[in-house]
């Protein structure tokens, strides 16, 4: 029998589908397979799958189903520092983004603007961004919230969470302050509506200024 079908059905898909590299809690993980590591089986007792690193000389691996010869959906990670293995809290189809993550539920601040306001889906806001300061503030759209839009690692990750905002140029994602939910440099305009998120995401992506947006530099 060969290798490729004794994974689980998630793995192969994302093999079919060609992904490349998925988003951990701390770590971008490359997927790519290595040869059964004795290292890591002498620990665990077990024949195991390496299906991703993350450069660093970690690993994330399956393990064989007892008693059969097929890998289980079971994710966990290897470390080698210690060396420490830990188990993933999240289903493989999830991790490997074939699935969408519900939204994360902890008692991390919600999002606000310093006016009070709470951080919504669409909304209007106008941010300045490092890069590009002599341009003062810029329009832009909310488009991740955490809590509210689907958990992504990359903008909740280390105990820290980030809301992601579109502006012409690309994306700014300024971080959730954890004591009290406060963004830095974003100033709340107006409520947008979700029904036309992606069309004003892509009026400020071509610079195209918003009416109802005071001019304010």
């Amino acid at each position: 029998m060969k290798m490729n079908d004794l994974l689980p059905k998630p793995l192969r898909e994302a093999q079919d589908k060609g992904i490349e590299f998925v988003m951990g809690e701390e770590y971008e993980w490359k997927l790519k397979f290595k040869a059964s590591s004795e290292c890591i089986e002498k620990i665990i007792g077990s024949p195991v799958c390496i299906f991703a690193n993350n450069g660093f000389g970690d690993y994330l691996f399956l393990k064989k189903k007892r008693n059969e010869d097929e890998f289980g959906e079971d994710v966990f990670e290897f470390f080698h520092e210690g060396p420490e293995i830990n188990p993933v809290a999240e289903s493989l189809n999830s991790f490997l983004g074939l699935k969408e993550r519900p939204p994360s539920a902890d008692t991390y601040p919600k999002a606000v603007y310093d006016t009070g306001e709470l951080v919504q889906l669409a909304d209007h806001v106008q941010v300045k961004v490092w890069a590009e300061f002599w341009k003062g503030w810029q329009d832009g759209v909310v488009d991740y919230v955490p809590g509210d839009s689907n958990r992504k690692p990359q903008h909740e990750r280390g105990g820290l969470k980030w809301v992601a905002i579109q502006f012409r140029n690309g994306q700014i994602c300024p971080l959730v302050d954890p004591k009290n939910g406060k963004l830095r440099k974003v100033k709340f305009v107006r409520r947008g509506s979700t029904d036309d998120k992606q069309k004003r995401v892509e009026q400020t992506r071509r610079g195209e200024p918003d009416e109802d947006v005071p001019v304010d530099n």
